[in-house]
């Protein structure tokens, strides 16, 4: 069974890794790049209060800190230009806003849900939808300064993702609300694929949302009861 920290790792790694030289792989001695790549960003701890406590934020964030920090060293030089161009691609469409939604979703599309394979069925067909996606829950941060500083924490968070062949099934979803209208966003953290409704993304570097927002996303529905779909855990 996967430890929560093994998710982590299997989420970044399927790309960072694949920047990383195959004897680092192998967990050879690591040669440090040269320059580095920058991912000050990445560690940076947010302030999510009064959402979350710098303790509660800690709880999640140490653990993606120490995994970051064991993987930079073995990163190519070449990956610095590929986080920098997912974080151009993504970060331009997180404005600032005037408030933020988080969604909880069920991921599979309403008009997709098959009775017969899911006794829940009918209830997900009566919930409020996301883009399609019923909506178990939600919360509605008005206060400018605070939905700021989530929208900063992802922007912080952004990272190349991976190209995967996987289904798509988001469980989160964002409507970041601006003067000149809202920005809705979907995320499968399971195959590190995001969709921005309405926009194009440069696909060249597949920008997504690192894992760590997940966790903190996840720990404040938990920390007000607000239903999420929590994805079965597989036995290897």
């Amino acid at each position: 069974m996967k430890t929560s920290l093994q998710l982590l790792i299997l989420s970044i790694s399927l790309h960072l890794i694949a920047e990383a030289a195959a004897d680092d792989i192998r967990q050879e001695p690591a040669v440090v790049a040269s320059p580095k790549v920058n991912v000050s960003l990445l560690v940076k701890i947010p302030d999510l209060s009064p959402h979350l406590s710098g303790e509660e934020v800690s709880e999640h964030f140490n653990r993606w800190v120490e995994l970051v920090n064991k993987i930079t060293p073995g990163l190519k030089s070449e990956f610095q230009s590929t986080l920098s161009g997912a974080r151009s691609a993504l970060g331009a469409k997180l404005p600032q806003v005037t408030s933020l939604t988080l969604y909880s979703l069920f991921p599979v599309a309403a008009s997709d849900i098959q009775r017969n394979e899911n006794p829940e069925a009918e209830e997900f067909q009566r919930l409020p939808r996301f883009h399609e996606f019923p909506v178990l829950g939600q919360l509605k941060i008005d206060d400018t300064a605070q939905a700021n500083q989530w929208v900063d924490f992802f922007r912080d968070q952004i990272i190349p993702g991976d190209f995967s062949a996987c289904d798509f099934k988001p469980r989160h979803g964002f409507r970041l609300s601006t003067a000149n209208g809202d920005i809705d966003i979907l995320m499968c953290y399971d195959c590190n694929d995001l969709a921005l409704i309405g926009s194009m993304l440069e696909n060249k570097h597949k920008p997504v949302l690192s894992p760590a927002t997940r966790d903190q996303i996840n720990q404040l529905f938990d920390k007000l009861n607000i239903r999420r779909d929590v994805p079965a855990k597989v036995n290897k």
